[in-house]
């Protein structure tokens, strides 16, 4: 894994830091909050629900998620977009900000440019604030690649957690209201609002609509923090992806987020296949 370098630009400002462990300070103390909530409690209760969903118990690779999540670095090199220092000073224009950690953010984008000649639209389950989704309508724009940009969210915070989700309540991540026409003001500025579609609404809601369009996908990004969203979000994307495609799951080596892990799991299940580790905590399938 290769360490993030540290960035002078002037964009460097769109990104959030916040929430996040930047310092030593801040991530030994993140540390002990964290840490041993995740060992002694969240990670015991994980491996038994495995065993209830009829999971493999082997999933070692989750005893490391509290390094993945605190190390703002890259798993996975790829290669910026063109024109992505352009995008980023459009998006400040007209007011975007971004909820992610740049890494994650560049490492998302360089995939999604991968996937430019691949057939299919881009499709982003759990799109917050709009951020990430207007970026890659906009990277599209700008050099070219015409593909519709699905995002869909509540935008009115996170519904009711299941019995796998141990660290998620309802409402969380909520929005001001009226935030999906923000963001299509947003769109406008940037003159991508052709390209932008904004569902309202549960997944389980916006799907049949979209199944009805019968539309496949290049590019996914599953940002949905829960186990009954990922499953819906996996279960939807997954048969209409297209050769070429990746699938990018933003939450499925997060602490706070086993509930995700375990629906991504399950989705793949029949495939026997598992996502790479992309950027802190996210990571990616190649279909």
């Amino acid at each position: 894994m290769t360490e993030a370098p540290a960035s002078s630009d002037p964009a460097a400002d769109l990104f959030e830091t916040a929430i996040y462990a930047t310092s030593l300070g801040q991530k030994i103390r993140r540390g002990f909050e964290l840490g041993p909530k995740y060992y002694l409690f969240d990670l015991p209760r994980y491996f038994r629900q495995r065993r209830k969903l009829g999971l493999p118990l082997g999933d070692l690779s989750a005893l490391w998620n509290p390094v993945r999540s605190f190390q703002n670095g890259t798993y996975h090199p790829v290669q910026l977009p063109p024109r992505y220092d352009e995008a980023l000073k459009l998006l400040r224009g007209a007011g975007v900000r971004f909820d992610n950690q740049r890494t994650r953010i560049e490492a998302l984008a360089g995939l999604w440019w991968q996937t430019r000649a691949v057939e299919g639209h881009v499709i982003e389950c759990g799109a917050y604030r709009g951020a990430t989704s207007l970026l890659l309508a906009t990277l599209g724009l700008l050099n070219g690649v015409g593909k519709k940009v699905l995002m869909l969210d509540t935008f009115a915070g996170m519904p009711p957690p299941s019995e796998f989700d141990s660290s998620r309540e309802s409402g969380e991540l909520s929005l001001p209201e009226r935030w999906p026409e923000m963001i299509r003001q947003q769109a406008a500025a940037l003159g991508v609002e052709g390209l932008v579609e904004v569902h309202e609404g549960l997944f389980s809601a916006t799907f049949p609509g979209l199944a009805a369009r019968n539309l496949v996908f290049s590019f996914c990004h599953i940002d949905a923090n829960i186990f009954q969203g990922t499953l819906e979000a996996c279960e939807f994307t997954l048969p209409r992806m297209s050769r070429g495609g990746v699938m990018v799951f933003d939450d499925y080596n997060a602490l706070r987020d086993l509930g995700a892990r375990l629906a991504i799991d399950r989705a793949l299940a029949a495939s026997d296949r598992r996502p790479r580790p992309l950027a802190a905590c996210s990571a990616y399938l190649q279909i």
